[in-house]
């Protein structure tokens, strides 16, 4: 029997009898909107990470080998516990919040209590422990690092088995409570602590990991939220195209876009472009400072201060009817960080991101159709679009407009980035060494480390985007630009220094990312263009190495414009 409100239930029983308290308590359903991790329990290897949790069963218990996530996924994807929301951390985020705002923080030390050395005061406020309002079990995720492996080219990380509450699909419905605690607290103030639980908690999430968009939580009464006067709120509509975006399921028939998809993708982005302007430990030092780092092999973790929140739509992962099948997701996605972080530093990378790459499985590839060695045909790639709401300088009236860098104004991707330098230079000016990483082997973003042409793309869009299918091709190249026919060249394909290697259990990441832009070309007769961006990885423009030839082969191409970075 499943008893986790019972608790709050009797409580608001006892107090509705007893005259004079029945505003002590103060409860509230709150909903998760993806997975929450809090806490920690054993698991049967004895290393996974578990949230918070209530046992209703048992498993058979061997701790001679750690197990990986596809033995988790068969043996262990939900555990016998019932996931729930620990008082103390909730109680630990109301605090954390109201540190934010010095003038509550000597009001939060009377209600909630504090400790200075040796002394303990205790507070007026008791915090429940928060359990869904239907039995929940806990349900196995993974965590997958890649940005070594994305931007430095060394060997993929191997996946980490972790277990939240919530599996990533269904929203979850919990009661959160709290009391004053009699003749201690006044109704006024259970009021007080209760509209900072409502900030808290709508802001901020619970648990860990809520800056990549775990723990996100809403409450029911839509409280109008109070963000503090530093800080500032990006919202990007977003549609990807995707050959498949997955979790810890990697079979094809369980795809699943994640909050940490987008926050790897952004990480891996913002570091690509500090070791342009930095040394590899100032740049890993600021990447901290902005993104957070969990352990930094010493057993410490830090805080970042930028956070992002995934919102879906109510298209997310519906599968194309024509084969070879791909993928649709539709929503927004939300970044909240301090206002000229957002906007000077974060948002210029972001346009760049989405202007040469996409998201996920394949970013390196616009979405195409590829033909396997075993003769079928399958999709491959991606398309990523992004669109925000800017004010129109002439009317005043916001409109939705794309959030990219256009390849018909070349001029723009080279003022873009100075920019952001300029930014980065008021910011950390004590930290830049520019050119640090010159010789670097590693996908570095910087005038003289990456080159980026536009070039003709496929005839016609493949991807028919009101019907989310293709078009009616005929023949893969069909699918293709002038760019993605250059890396599918023998001299390209497959080769680790250039094309990169997906297969044989042994991948190597591309060193060039190419991405179609829905705009007519200029002069040659195609409704797109591919924008090809190839990372030297430390190889001059002059040497016999095979990147090197790829950019003259790139350059060479009818119809190619330059925009950024090494010309040839």
């Amino acid at each position: 029997m499943y008893t986790g409100n019972k608790l709050i239930e009797l409580l608001a029983k006892q107090q509705k009898n007893r005259r004079g308290q029945t505003e002590l308590l103060r409860t509230g359903t709150f909903t998760i909107q993806w997975r929450t991790k809090v806490g920690s329990y054993p698991h049967p290897d004895g290393e996974t990470i578990i949230s918070a949790g209530e046992p209703c069963g048992h498993w058979k218990y061997d701790n001679t080998q750690k197990l990986n996530v596809g033995n988790n996924y068969q043996q262990f994807y939900t555990l016998p516990l019932y996931g729930y929301i620990p008082g103390s951390s909730i109680r630990g985020l109301v605090r954390a919040w109201a540190k934010k705002y010095p003038d509550k923080s000597q009001r939060m030390n009377e209600l909630l209590g504090y400790q200075d050395n040796e002394k303990i005061v205790p507070g007026k406020i008791e915090f429940f422990d928060a359990y869904p309002q239907e039995a929940s079990l806990l349900t196995l995720d993974i965590v997958n690092p890649q940005q070594e492996f994305q931007v430095f080219h060394k060997g993929q990380s191997t996946p980490l088995s972790f277990y939240t509450l919530g599996d990533g699909e269904d929203k979850i419905s919990l009661t959160i409570g709290i009391r004053g605690i009699p003749n201690k607290a006044t109704a006024q103030e259970v009021q007080e602590v209760w509209e900072w639980v409502e900030q808290a908690l709508s802001l901020y999430g619970v648990g860990s990991r809520t800056a990549s968009g775990y723990g996100a939580i809403k409450s029911n009464n839509q409280p109008k939220l109070k963000r503090p006067v530093d800080q500032s709120v990006k919202i990007f509509t977003f549609t990807l195209y995707s050959q498949g975006c997955y979790g810890a399921n990697q079979s094809n028939s369980d795809v699943e876009l994640r909050p940490s998809h987008w926050r790897g993708w952004l990480r891996s982005w913002v570091w690509r472009f500090l070791l342009g302007v930095m040394s590899q430990d100032n740049a890993k030092k600021t990447l901290g400072e902005l993104l957070g780092n969990i352990d930094d092999n010493n057993g410490t973790s830090q805080q970042g201060c930028v956070r992002l929140e995934l919102i879906k739509s109510s298209t997310f992962g519906d599968s194309s009817d024509d084969y070879p099948r791909f993928y649709t997701w539709k929503g927004k996605v939300k970044i909240t960080a301090p206002k000229d972080i957002l906007n000077k530093i974060i948002l210029p990378i972001i346009k760049f991101a989405v202007s040469v790459g996409g998201l996920g499985r394949g970013w390196r590839r616009p979405l195409h159709i590829f033909q396997m060695n075993n003769g079928h045909n399958a999709a491959r790639g991606c398309y990523l679009k992004l669109s925000h709401k800017a004010k129109s300088k002439t009317t005043g009236d916001f409109k939705t407009i794309s959030y990219q860098l256009s390849p018909d104004k070349p001029e723009t991707w080279s003022e873009t980035y100075q920019k952001w330098l300029e930014a980065v230079q008021i910011k950390w000016s004590d930290r830049l060494t520019i050119n640090a990483n010159q010789n670097l082997e590693a996908e570095v973003f910087s005038p003289t480390t990456c080159s980026i042409y536009a070039v003709p793309g496929p005839d016609l869009n493949p991807i028919d985007e009101s019907e989310q299918d293709w078009q009616n091709i005929r023949r893969n190249e069909e699918t293709r630009g002038d760019g993605m026919n250059l890396i599918y060249k023998d001299k390209y394909k497959r080769k680790t220094d250039v094309g990169g290697n997906a297969g044989h259990g042994n991948a190597h990441c591309s060193w060039v990312s190419i991405r179609m832009s829905n705009t007519p070309h200029p002069t040659i007769d195609t409704d797109t263009q591919e924008i090809v961006c190839l990372f030297m990885g430390r190889q001059s423009s002059n040497s016999n190495h095979l990147r090197p030839q790829f950019l003259k082969d790139l350059s060479s191409i009818l119809g190619s414009t330059f925009l950024f970075g090494l010309p040839t």
